[in-house]
C-alpha cells in the first residue's frame, strides 16, 4: 500500500513540475518580431517658428543593434490634439478606417501594414488588396477567419522562404498556381506555449496585372487577443495600386524623415522636420510613438520643443 502511495505521490509531483513548467513557458513567452532597440529623442529645433518646414528632433538608438527596414516602421507624432505620421517619401495615412480592416502605409511610404479581425467562425472577413480595406465582394483579395487565410478565385501565387521582405525585389522565375483551394501554409502552432508563429515566408500574389509582396507577422493584436492577423504587404510589380491614391486612406505626409536609404541603421541619428504643416509654431511637448513590425519601440515618451 505505502509503495502505490509512493508512486502515486511522485506522478503527481511530476505532473505539477510539468504543469508549473508549461506555465512558465506560457508567461514567460517573448515575440520573435519586434525589435530590442531603444530610442532617445532630442530637440532640432534651434527657435519653433510659424514656419511648415521647421526641423523638429531627432531620433537616435541608445542600445541595441539592429537595423530597422523603413518597410516594417512606423514614427507618429501627437501634439496633444492632432497625430501626425511621418515617412520618407511625403505620403502616409489618414488615419484609421471603419471596418475589420484597418490599414496603415509605413515609413517608406509605400508598404501598408494591415491588422485584420479574423475573430469570427461563422464568417470571413473579406478584403481587396487594390483597396487596402475591408470589401463584401465576391471578387476579394484574401478572407480571413481565425488561423484560415484563402485566396481568391482569381488570383495567382507562389511562396518563397528565408529571404527578407526588402531584399525580394524582382518577381521570382518560379511558376505561379491558381490553385487556391486551400487556406495559406503561413504559420507554425507552437504546442509549449499553445500559440501560433507565423513561418518566414513570403507570398508573392498577382492580382491581374498587380503583384504584390506579402509577409505574415502576427496573430495576435496588442493586447495579445488572438484572431487578429497582421501582414505588411507592398507592390512588387505592375502599376500603383489604388489605394495609394484614396484621399481616405493616405494623404501628404505632415512630417519627413531624414534618411536616403531603405534601413534605420541602429548607429543612425535620423531627423524629422515639417512638411508643409505647422506642427510646433512655439515651445511645445510631443510624444512620439516608434513602431517595427507594429510592436512599440522601448523608449517612446514625450519631448519638449523649445
Amino acid at each position: 500500500m505505502a509503495n502505490w502511495k509512493t508512486v502515486c505521490l511522485t506522478i503527481l509531483a511530476v505532473s505539477l513540475l510539468g504543469a508549473g513548467y508549461w506555465y512558465y513557458l506560457v508567461v514567460s513567452f517573448e515575440s520573435d518580431i519586434g525589435t530590442n532597440n531603444t530610442i532617445v529623442f532630442e530637440d532640432d529645433s534651434s527657435s519653433p517658428s510659424n514656419s511648415t518646414n521647421d526641423s523638429l528632433l531627432s531620433i537616435s538608438f541608445d542600445d541595441g543593434s539592429d537595423d530597422l527596414a523603413w518597410s516594417h516602421t512606423s514614427i507618429t507624432i501627437i501634439d496633444g490634439v492632432s497625430t501626425f505620421d511621418c515617412t520618407l517619401g511625403g505620403l502616409s495615412s489618414t488615419g484609421q478606417q471603419i471596418g475589420k480592416v484597418q490599414s496603415n502605409l509605413n515609413a517608406d511610404g509605400s508598404t501598408f501594414t494591415v491588422l485584420v479581425d479574423a475573430t469570427s467562425e461563422t464568417s470571413f472577413t473579406k478584403m481587396s488588396l487594390s483597396m487596402m480595406g475591408e470589401t463584401e465582394s465576391t471578387d476579394f483579395s484574401l478572407r480571413f477567419s481565425k488561423t484560415d487565410i484563402y485566396l481568391g478565385e482569381n488570383i495567382s501565387w507562389m511562396s518563397v522562404d528565408d529571404i527578407e521582405f526588402n531584399e525580394l525585389t524582382d518577381v521570382p522565375e518560379d511558376n505561379f498556381s491558381t490553385d487556391t483551394s486551400e487556406s495559406l501554409d503561413w504559420y507554425n502552432y507552437d504546442l509549449s506555449t499553445h500559440r501560433v508563429d507565423p513561418i518566414n515566408r513570403l507570398f508573392i500574389v498577382q492580382e491581374g496585372q498587380t503583384i504584390y509582396k506579402i509577409k505574415f507577422l502576427n496573430y495576435y493584436n496588442e493586447d495579445d487577443e488572438s484572431r487578429h492577423v497582421t501582414f505588411i504587404v507592398s507592390l512588387l510589380s505592375g502599376e500603383q495600386i489604388p489605394a495609394i491614391n484614396n484621399p481616405n486612406l493616405v494623404q501628404s505626409s505632415p512630417c519627413i524623415i531624414g534618411d536616403d536609404d531603405s534601413v534605420w541603421s541602429h548607429d543612425e541619428i535620423i531627423h524629422i522636420q515639417e512638411n508643409g504643416v505647422d506642427i510646433c509654431a512655439s515651445s511645445c511637448t510631443l510624444k512620439i510613438t516608434v513602431t517595427y513590425e507594429n510592436i512599440e519601440v522601448t523608449g517612446t515618451g514625450s519631448i519638449s520643443i523649445d
